[in-house]
């Protein structure tokens, strides 16, 4: 059942959806994947004709009215598929199919999960290889494989090769998991049909024989049109031409101009222990808190680790790459000027012997970082992986999250399941950054000693943020000691 509907910047979001227990309607989760564009316009005029001023849902977990939540009266009844429930009752991985015609709004109760048929398998079958299996059935969800028992990957840790369909059917089953992290913004691909050990190329834009599944999308100040990866047959599609790596863009769904999230890149230097690099990453989760931002962790599918902040867009938000990059650059340098014997800012690979370098520059108009859940193009078939936080411990292994493992491990996990609810407004953070420069005991102190050339910087990066979008006699420029940190290269 179809409670309302939320906007981002006044743009569609995502559904909010309940069912009936006896007489009243429960909230049980959002709804985003499967609402491209086309969808959403198919749709609105529904939505529009059921407006309503209050909200239809029952009890302490229902969403709170907000300037950006619609609601409905409780006629539309949707199908959506979902892999199952998490321990509060919502939908996992809820994905729309459409609205449902031939049922009663008062029949939709909470369902539980198909049971599973039982299969007799005949001894010659499971002597079947693996690869002969793969041979037998080239089609996943519809899309035709060519060659699917090509290996590539040797092996995923198991000494088992990872074929063509073996990846195919890893992204049909976490596809559902994987898609409101990806959707809605364009997306690169890594390519490699020779398997990892062969030539490895990154494919941004549409090419001649693009699949049909997979949707293109214009980008400003680029003739060229962009993948985008809407739904699962998507993802399978992208297993199809050897797709062995995603990386979205980290913008809004639907709007390349405006940053949707901050992703810091813990990249340590061959002999910095992994113990450390945990440790980074709560520093750096504990900094970003101060600072009003919600952050989540996941593994990159290497050595190093992903700090990602999901971020709020309001309706008259003037965020720019520019704020996003310089704030991401502000903090980075903040831990780097602390600790400068753990962390540096500079690319340079001759300089981080011994040290994490933190990389602020996924964060920058058409930059990518590896998507959730993305295979790497790397020995042993490693997956990034997202983590709660308690798993982000000293005896962390990324290496046993692989092609095999990682579905069986998604269905027990709550990673990451709290992200849509955890967006926040970048401006407010930037004005607690900036208040550092003057307050910074006050508010960074319990975590950080300050350094006051750090405290410094920090002031003078929020202000070459707010001068951009600020006329400049509220901010004097001019005045300061020392020229702004981050000069017009940015």
């Amino acid at each position: 059942m179809i409670g309302g509907w939320t906007t981002t910047n006044g743009r569609f979001r995502s559904l909010l959806a309940g069912v009936y227990r006896g007489a009243h309607l429960v909230y049980v989760g959002r709804v985003g994947t499967g609402l491209g564009q086309a969808m959403v316009q198919r749709i609105m005029p529904r939505l529009e004709a059921a407006a309503a001023r209050k909200s239809p849902f029952s009890g302490s977990a229902a969403p709170k009215s907000a300037p950006d939540v619609h609601w409905l009266k409780p006629e539309l009844v949707a199908e959506v598929e979902f892999a199952g429930w998490t321990g509060d009752g919502n939908m996992r991985q809820a994905a729309f199919k459409g609205l449902r015609e031939n049922k009663p709004a008062t029949e939709v109760k909470t369902e539980g999960p198909a049971p599973v048929a039982k299969v007799e398998l005949s001894k010659a079958k499971q002597k079947t290889s693996k690869l002969d299996a793969a041979a037998a059935s080239p089609v996943v969800m519809g899309v035709v494989l060519s060659n699917p028992a090509k290996p590539l990957w040797p092996d995923a840790n198991d000494g088992e090769p990872v074929t063509k369909i073996d990846l195919a059917r890893y992204l049909q089953s976490v596809g559902a998991w994987m898609l409101p992290h990806i959707h809605g913004r364009p997306c690169s691909v890594v390519r490699a049909q020779g398997g990892i050990s062969g030539e490895h190329f990154f494919q941004r834009h549409a090419m001649p024989g693009t699949s049909n599944l997979l949707e293109v999308v214009s980008v400003a100040g680029d003739r060229k049109p962009y993948l985008q990866i809407e739904r699962v047959e998507g993802l399978v599609a992208v297993a199809q031409i050897a797709g062995l790596e995603l990386h979205p863009w980290n913008c809004h769904p639907n709007q390349t101009e405006m940053p949707g999230r901050l992703v810091f890149d813990l990249d340590p230097a061959a002999d910095v222990p992994f113990a450390t690099v945990v440790e980074a990453a709560k520093e750096m989760r504990a900094m970003l808190e101060e600072l009003g931002l919600v952050s989540f962790c996941k593994t990159k599918g290497g050595k190093g680790l992903h700090v990602v902040t999901p971020l709020a867009a309001t309706k008259h938000s003037k965020l720019t790459w520019l704020d996003a990059k310089t704030f991401a650059k502000a903090v980075c340098n903040f831990m780097a000027e602390h600790n400068p014997q753990r962390y540096l800012i500079n690319m340079a690979k001759k300089r981080r012997g011994g040290r994490i370098f933190l990389d602020y520059l996924r964060n920058d108009r058409m930059a990518t970082a590896v998507a959730p859940l993305s295979p790497r193009g790397r020995p042993g078939a490693s997956v990034s992986m997202p983590l709660t936080w308690t798993q982000v411990s000293s005896d962390l292994d990324p290496a046993r999250y692989t092609i095999r493992t990682v579905p069986a491990l998604l269905l027990k996990t709550k990673a990451w399941a709290a992200y849509c609810d955890s967006e926040r407004p970048l401006e407010d953070a930037i004005k607690k950054l900036g208040k550092t420069g003057t307050r910074g005991r006050n508010l960074l102190g319990p975590l950080l000693p300050l350094n006051r050339v750090a405290a410094r910087q920090l002031a003078d990066a929020a202000q070459v943020i707010f001068a951009a979008a600020a006329p400049p006699k509220l901010l004097p420029l001019a005045n300061q000691r020392s020229p702004p940190l981050y000069p017009a290269e940015l």
